[in-house]
């Protein structure tokens, strides 16, 4: 019986890791295109189920897309109406592997796995993609097999069998025993709480009903309580995320409770013309084939389209009560921008970051102006500007920080080569916002001393200052423009900026150089001014960096072209 046992859990890890490898290998062929539908398509509630049906189906994990969700919410890019649409699709989404293991379908597994690996040695990422899944479609039969096979010789031993009797779910006198029926809940939700998948605990429950230890009505109440179990991924991963996110992850919860109280209070409703209970029936309806495997694959099935159908209408009011169970309270909901989650989808992620880097250099240049302010024109009332300079730096630089360490923990994903140049781009980028803010000190430090020394500039150095810093903020919303969005305008205006800014750094130093050859300002003065347009000239070196750098940026196609 020992030998039976490992043989049992042997399967099961066969099982999970052929599902893990489909899994993987449709994450490398549209992975990328199905995470970008669940943002782009969830318009309103009926788009959103569609979109959330649609890739859970296809990257064959429920955990994954709820995960994801959380991400989107967290960083500000899906509402909680949105989240809570997708969520109900990925709910029938994963019932496909359900049906797909449900299929006694064995003679596939050896030319599934030899197709398999032939197509993974093809130096093609959409080839390896197919071959890691075909593969894995051979070893999930596999494990399928091997694990009903051993349950089947394990359903002889009657000390086994009776174990399973605990939480026989079988009417009795035409009623369901309530207390083996939540028995049977907790144990599904127990069950898949550990192993932290539905579609492996709905495998599991098929190989059970395949090996006649478990009968329909025990086979759906551990598949109700899978469905609960399953929610636990979306609050793990909701823990750190803003108050929205646990919002979104509550109302998976809330949805999965609700549709199986639901689906058991018909459980004893048995209509007149019947000896079945209204789901059952339902169950014995769709399936014509009379298969304990598929009975319990459309049951599965069934009740996701019902509860999703029930209660998508209640999708606004099931969101109001989440928001009154979890207040976002008073303060402000921050988003977080680089969100960890966000890394599994490259693409997402990299947008997030350039939305980050706007951010950053917004906050630079609004240093850098208001300290140029003060030095140019020895105004009383911008000197408030260098207030609290130092900490707006340390801003800065932890900017920079938390930047370059996303696009690190990013480097480390499966990567296309468009994405992977990216990366070294956006770093440099950073370093230039960071160095702006750097310049920006300096300058305050140049102010201080200037100040101190009661020194002034003559009218015409105010003139030129005046002229030049005007142009250094033109360039700088060109940057950021250019972050955003180019066109041909704005990067032609870059180029005529750039040139313009050291034309006229040059007039300014020449001509301050002749006025103190003639003896026209303090020398002191004339260091000052000097300085002030070095540090001037560095600034818009970093935007111009930034400005030629921000196609790359954004992965337009005409920056990095793909390799193929």
């Amino acid at each position: 019986m020992l030998a039976m046992m490992i043989n049992v859990f042997g399967g099961l890890a066969i099982f999970i890791f052929g599902m893990k490898m489909m899994s993987d290998g449709l994450h490398c062929v549209a992975g990328e295109r199905m995470r970008s539908i669940l943002r782009l398509f969830s318009a309103n509630r009926f788009v959103a189920i569609l979109s959330g049906t649609a890739v859970t189906a296809v990257i064959q994990s429920s955990s994954a897309s709820t995960v994801m969700v959380i991400g989107f919410v967290n960083a500000g890019l899906l509402t909680l109406v949105q989240a809570i649409g997708i969520i109900f699709g990925a709910n029938i989404g994963t019932t496909v592997t359900a049906q797909l293991v449900a299929f006694d379908i064995s003679w596939i597994i050896m030319p599934a796995i030899i197709l398999g690996l032939l197509a993974g040695f093809v130096p093609r990422p959409a080839f390896t993609g197919w071959g890691t899944t075909i593969i894995g479609l051979g070893f999930l039969f596999l494990g399928m097999m091997i694990m009903s096979g051993e349950l089947k010789q394990l359903s002889e031993h009657p000390a086994f069998m009776a174990a399973f009797q605990i939480f026989d779910c079988a009417p009795v006198n035409g009623w369901i025993p309530p207390l083996a029926l939540f028995g049977a809940i907790a144990v599904g939700m127990a069950v898949t709480l550990v192993i932290q998948s539905s579609s492996a605990c709905s495998g599991i429950i098929i190989a059970l009903g395949a090996s006649g230890l478990v009968n329909l009505y025990t086979a759906v109440a551990l598949v109700l309580g899978s469905n609960i179990g399953t929610t636990i991924t979306a609050q793990l991963a909701a823990i750190p995320a803003n108050r929205v996110a646990k919002q979104a992850a509550l109302a998976h919860t809330l949805f999965n409770v609700i549709g199986v109280l639901i689906i058991c209070a018909t459980f004893w409703i048995v209509p007149g013309d019947s000896d079945l209970p209204v789901f059952f029936r339902l169950v014995d309806l769709v399936s014509t084939s009379g298969d304990l495997p598929r009975q319990i694959a459309n049951a599965h099935t069934i009740f996701n389209v019902c509860t999703t159908l029930i209660l998508t209408p209640f999708i606004p009011l099931l969101a109001k009560i989440c928001e009154r169970i979890i207040p976002a309270g008073s303060g402000k909901i921050k988003f977080q921008r680089l969100e960890p989650h966000l890394l599994d989808t490259p693409e997402i992620a990299l947008t997030q970051t350039v939305s980050a880097l706007r951010k950053m250099l917004k906050k630079a240049w609004k240093m850098a102006d208001g300290a140029l302010k003060t030095g140019g024109l020895g105004d009383g009332a911008d000197r408030t500007a260098l207030k609290n300079l130092d900490e707006r730096e340390a801003r800065i630089d932890l900017y920079q920080h938390d930047i370059t360490a996303y696009l690190s923990q990013l480097m480390l994903r499966p990567l296309s080569s468009r994405q992977a140049a990216r990366i070294p781009k956006l770093i440099h980028c950073t370093n230039d916002a960071g160095r702006i803010g750097d310049h920006t000190v300096t300058i305050r430090d140049l102010i201080r001393e200037f100040k101190s020394a009661k020194g002034k500039l003559s009218q015409a150095a105010e003139t030129e200052f005046r002229n030049l810093h005007r142009l250094l903020s033109e360039q700088a919303d060109n940057a950021l423009q250019l972050l955003e969005g180019s066109t041909p305008e704005l990067q032609t205006r870059a180029v005529e900026l750039e040139k313009k800014i050291i034309l006229r750094c040059d007039e300014c130093e020449h001509n301050h150089l002749k006025r103190l050859t003639a003896g026209q300002c303090h020398p002191a003065t004339g260091v000052f001014y000097l300085e002030l347009v070095s540090e001037v000239r560095k600034i818009s070196r970093h935007f111009a960096n930034i400005a030629e750098r921000a196609a790359a940026c954004r992965g337009a196609a005409e920056a990095e072209p793909e390799s193929v």
